[in-house]
């Protein structure tokens, strides 16, 4: 139980104000060291011709879907649950620009533990509808949908937002396109 003398509550708050001005962690390191920190590759990391595999992570700037270079590369290999539905496959273009292909993501956790002829996992039809939930993804907003990427920078103050610009999906340039290639 605590005593309090005269002034002693004074004397207490005087010394809780001194701790909090002086108890503020430090940010002094860039979030390059802390990448290389962790052995995260991320999109700024790749060269052109280069292909990998990302999740959804999209922001949009006048109607044009980008990537944020900070996105992280997906390690199906070393995953330990199932993917499933599709996941983007992207090349590296120049200009700062990626090309992306949705494929089986069931399928290509598979190739990616090993199994170079492993068969696809979806259906015609069950990848048409994956793609189809993907694009939708697109219009969502908020923490797991598509943010401008005005807001995206926000998000994140501590990474400077290099942007990639999506140039194209399964071969389309533009999501009509994209729609109207699938049969629904």
């Amino acid at each position: 139980m605590m005593k309090w003398v005269s002034g002693g509550f004074a004397v207490w708050i005087a010394a809780l104000s001194s701790v909090q001005a002086n108890a503020q962690f430090l940010v002094d390191t860039d979030s390059d060291t802390m990448k290389k920190a962790v052995g995260t590759t991320t999109l700024d990391d790749l060269s052109i011709n280069d292909t990998a595999l990302v999740y959804r992570d999209f922001c949009v700037r006048d109607n044009k879907l980008f990537l944020p270079g900070w996105s992280k590369l997906a390690d199906l290999a070393s995953n330990t649950y199932a993917s499933t539905g599709v996941i983007l496959k992207l090349t590296i273009l120049p200009g700062k620009r990626v090309s992306g292909t949705y494929v089986d993501a069931a399928q290509a956790q598979s190739i990616a533990k090993g199994n170079s002829n492993a068969p696809p996992v979806l259906s015609k039809s069950d990848y048409e509808k994956a793609v189809l939930d993907e694009m939708d993804s697109i219009y969502r907003g908020g923490f797991w949908g598509t943010l401008p990427c005005d807001q995206e920078q926000e998000s994140n103050p501590l990474r400077p937002l290099k942007l990639l610009e999506v140039d194209a999906i399964n071969g389309f340039k533009a999501m009509s396109e994209l729609l109207a290639s699938i049969k629904h």
